[in-house]
């Protein structure tokens, strides 16, 4: 039996490609452990790539931007009201 590989490609903003390849067997079983080992891969990289873009700035198009102003986070005063649900209404029992 041949063995197969499951492979996922990552191309970044500056062009640049990353190729991520798992090696897997030819069963349904080894299938689904390498697309869960190929999520795993692709979620460390892209966790990776938002603590870049948090801690080394953006450019201006909307990326992620650190606020270090601690501050204004405890400050109750400027916190917007935290928006519930309603309330589940209760049945009224008629006798």
């Amino acid at each position: 039996m041949a063995a197969t590989e499951i492979r996922g490609e990552l191309k970044y903003r500056d062009g640049l490609k990353k190729e991520i390849i798992v090696k897997t067997e030819n069963n349904l079983t080894s299938m689904i452990v390498g697309i869960k080992k190929l999520n795993a891969d692709v979620s460390g990289l892209l966790t990776d790539l938002v603590v870049q873009e948090q801690f080394c700035g953006g450019n201006d198009k909307g990326d992620l931007q650190v606020d270090d102003d601690e501050e204004e986070e405890d400050d109750e005063d400027t916190k917007a009201p935290i928006m519930q649900p309603p309330a589940k209404r209760s049945k009224t029992l008629r006798a």
